[in-house]
């Protein structure tokens, strides 16, 4: 079993994580993703689907009917994913064609983190986006900056926190404990009035090319879901033992 090894895998993905995020931080004025932080996070991404695959490999091995069976030997085995129901049926069929008859708790585990099931697509984004740059360097990540702010009494909890441009009102229609609250008609942003604290954040980020999906969320979605569905797979493995 491959247990420790994706463990440690895990662990320095999340090393790993928190220096992009730094990277992230200090890249904020910048107009491109560092070369290094494309390197980071093609090794982050690489390190997660091993981590899948591992999983895959022993699930294989959990219900395989031959003590001596090398799964390696047989064919090489991918973690199973799909876009849709129909995807993920072939792909299970490809890789552990016997795992709903055989071990159906671990089947359900595995579909349950399907889009078709739990209706998010981390797991369908990251395996195709990895699988786009497989062999290549990783595809230049698109950076975007947007700006959002708050507004309210000195002091006190923001009365309004949104991003910018999303509240559009006439002067006057919108007031916080009687002062008036004036907005910028270019950037959707309220002007610094007397008795109101106006606070503007610019926030970056990137994502990756000819997508909308944000590299760094995505990442640690992959990673806490890949950890907690590693830890249920070793335990049920554990509790039913490999198939005699």
């Amino acid at each position: 079993m491959r247990n420790n090894d994706i463990k440690n895998l895990l662990a320095h993905v999340e090393k790993s994580l928190v220096n992009i995020k730094n990277s992230y931080d200090q890249s904020l004025h910048d107009k491109d993703i560092p070369a290094f932080l494309r390197i980071d996070i093609k090794n982050v991404m690489e390190n997660l689907r091993s981590a899948l695959d591992y999983m895959a490999q022993d699930v294989a091995m959990t219900i395989s009917n031959r003590k001596t069976n090398n799964t390696a030997l047989r064919k090489k085995i991918y973690f199973p994913y799909g876009k849709n129901k129909q995807d993920y049926d072939s792909s299970i069929k490809r890789n552990l064609p016997d795992l709903e008859t055989v071990r159906p708790d671990i089947y359900s585990l595995i579909e349950g983190i399907q889009l078709h099931t739990c209706g998010n697509a981390w797991l369908y984004d990251f395996c195709q986006i990895l699988n786009e740059n497989k062999h290549n360097s990783l595809s230049p990540q698109t950076r975007t900056s947007q700006k959002a702010y708050s507004v309210g009494l000195p002091g006190k909890f923001p009365a309004i926190s949104a991003p910018a441009g999303e509240i559009i009102a006439p002067p006057g229609e919108i007031s916080i404990d009687g002062i008036p609250v004036e907005f910028d008609l270019n950037t959707g942003i309220p002007h610094q009035t007397s008795g109101l604290e106006v606070m503007v954040t610019t926030w970056v980020s990137f994502v990756f090319q000819d997508t909308s999906i944000e590299v760094y969320p995505l990442l640690q979605i992959a990673l806490n879901k890949i950890k907690e569905a590693s830890r249920k797979l070793y335990e049920k493995i554990k509790e039913a033992g490999p198939i005699p």
